[in-house]
């Protein structure tokens, strides 16, 4: 009898073994198979998102009930060129009061230079309730005046309304956010950082924002896949037109 209980015991557990090493190599082709497309591929590939799932809620006794939703930023030109690449956050409380800020580098048409833009823009929502579609709700746009936000008592980015702002509030800033493997924007989307946002000016409002549980490598490389794209199309677009041409000749042979 032992033996026989020893033969199963033994059965089970190379079954156990067989079906771990198929899901590792099942997983280690999906990998090779995505790093084998190229820049432009990887990206179209990794875009398509649903941010029902990815929601993060936090509560505490000093701070009202809040919703935070990080998501990358990339936006293809009318000739599929990379344009807007970056990422976004959303937070919503209680009340219905959201904080929408983006950090986004961006190449415009008919532009030569990527610019590094902030975006800060906050909305009222009124008939704030879960069981609304977010198109239906009236939104009543609000006037902030800046924002700064601080990580590990470092400022990483900060912004304040000039003259020519209307409600949403667009800088661009001097920082590079390609540089240093795009630090700022990683560290922006890792989360776990003091958002300060002033809608009376002279008294912030303090949002502590929590680590993005969320946080995907894949969804920072393909970000740094974005940038990548985002290069060469500055670059092509400082190059003459017949530099171009013969470009494209020696593409196609």
């Amino acid at each position: 009898m032992v033996p026989v209980i020893t033969r199963i015991i033994i059965f089970l557990f190379s079954l156990l073994i067989i079906v771990l090493l198929l899901a590792g190599a099942a997983k280690a082709d999906d990998n090779l198979r995505f790093r084998l497309l190229n820049s432009k591929e990887m990206i179209k590939q990794e875009l398509p998102l649903d941010g029902s799932n990815q929601v993060i809620i936090t509560e505490s006794q000093e701070y009202p009930r809040r919703t935070y939703l990080f998501e990358p930023i990339v936006i293809f030109d009318d000739h599929d060129e990379v344009m807007i690449c970056g990422f976004e956050l959303s937070t919503v409380d209680f009340t219905g009061t959201k904080i929408i800020i983006s950090l986004y580098s961006a190449l415009f048409p008919n532009e030569v230079e990527i610019q590094n833009l902030v975006r800060l823009e906050g909305v009222q929502l009124s008939r704030f309730d879960n069981d609304i579609p977010y198109d239906e709700m009236d939104k009543l746009e609000l006037y902030p005046y800046g924002m700064d936000i601080i990580k590990n008592n470092k400022l990483l980015v900060a912004i304040e309304r000039n003259e020519g702002s209307k409600f949403a509030i667009v800088r661009e800033i001097t920082q590079n956010f390609s540089e240093d493997k795009a630090r700022v924007l990683k560290e922006f989307y890792r989360g776990e950082f003091d958002l300060h946002v002033e809608f009376v000016r002279g008294y912030p409002v303090h949002i502590p924002v929590p680590n993005n549980r969320h946080y995907l490598s894949r969804k920072i490389e393909m970000i740094d896949h974005c940038l990548l794209e985002l290069k060469n199309n500055e670059r092509k677009a400082n190059l003459p037109k017949g530099q171009i041409y013969e470009d494209a000749f020696h593409r196609t042979g």
